[in-house]
């Protein structure tokens, strides 16, 4: 999927970072500042929701946009990935047309 995500983005001249730990990519972010982060929700130790409720609480992260890409398409997922202050929710599978879509939805 990350590869996926990369392979789609760079197309669009996009710098993507890709991170497959959560922890790693706590740091990462905090390091990096990106202006859009793409979060999956099912991640080892760290969930996607779990992640986004800590980026939210960081002053430097709580107007980035943070979508979270899932295969879970649920009402109740939705909702959580809301209350957890998610901007926007991709779920898998999806095109590329969808992830730009969603990219420039945010960024522009």
């Amino acid at each position: 999927m990350l590869q996926a995500i990369k392979s789609f983005l760079n197309d669009k001249s996009f710098s993507v970072l890709m991170i497959d730990n959560p922890v790693k990519a706590l740091m990462e972010i905090i390091r990096n500042k990106p202006d859009l982060i793409l979060l999956d929700v099912t991640m080892p130790n760290l969930d996607g929701y779990e992640l986004c409720s800590l980026l939210r609480k960081h002053p430097n992260f709580k107007q980035t946009p943070i979508i979270m890409v899932t295969g879970n398409t649920g009402f109740i997922d939705r909702a959580k990935a809301k209350l957890v202050g998610s901007s926007g929710y991709l779920t898998k599978p999806f095109t590329q047309s969808d992830l730009v879509k969603i990219v420039f939805k945010y960024l522009v």
